[in-house]
């Protein structure tokens, strides 16, 4: 797939703020695992003497800034995902490939996922952009593994506030057509795909199952 130099910035850009929160993140975890919601007092009501209350504070107040910030960016390059693919036709069901070649090796999956769908109910949404059993997530319109709980309780508010709008996935599927994939867990391919949340006769807005992977 060929991307656009603003589309290079947008990820580099994502890149950058991923490796600060990380940063912060590991603070947090210094001081005593604290996260973003540990009390800052004792039982007694005086600042706790076990932490670095300033650091914790501080690092808190970026990951909020940061969190914002990438919230943002990801709006900005699904619009992005959007006008590049908006070049492309589609050859599977869901499935976007350039007009006049196929999908190069270089969109081999790198990133982490952090869900897998377990279950497509027939005729549903899900099933109509082209999502499959055993795809992994890597990207759910706005959300990745930094900025998404374990419960995924941010994507099931996503997908109500999206109800008959387009919403793009970004999957890790095992790549048939590359003889190593059935041996190299790493060998996947991306695949971009358009969902749109709706009613339909099935339960719920898309018709699938998916659960976090640890």
């Amino acid at each position: 797939m060929n991307t656009s130099p603003h589309y290079e910035f947008l990820v580099q850009k994502k890149t950058d703020i991923e490796d600060q929160l990380n940063e912060y993140n590991q603070v947090l975890i210094n001081e005593k695992n604290i996260g973003m919601t540990g009390e800052l007092v004792d039982k007694e009501g005086y600042p706790r003497s076990d932490i670095d209350i300033y650091k914790v504070r501080l690092a808190r107040q970026q990951i909020n800034r940061l969190r914002n910030d990438y919230n943002a960016l990801l709006v900005e390059i699904e619009q992005e995902l959007i006008n590049i693919h908006s070049k492309f036709k589609v050859d599977e069901p869901g499935e976007f490939v350039e007009k006049t070649n196929p999908l190069p090796k270089e969109e081999l999956i790198t990133h982490r996922a952090f869900a897998k769908v377990t279950q497509v109910d027939l005729n549903s949404p899900a099933a109509e952009a082209g999502i499959q059993v055993g795809d992994e997530i890597v990207q759910f319109g706005p959300f990745t593994h930094v900025n998404t709980s374990k419960s995924l309780s941010e994507i099931g508010e996503h997908v109500r506030k999206s109800e008959n709008k387009i919403v793009l996935l970004s999957v890790a599927r095992n790549n048939s057509t590359e003889q190593s994939a059935s041996t190299n867990g790493n060998n996947k391919k991306k695949v971009i795909l358009k969902l749109v949340p709706k009613k339909w006769t099935g339960h719920g807005l898309l018709g699938c199952k998916i659960v976090p992977i640890d």
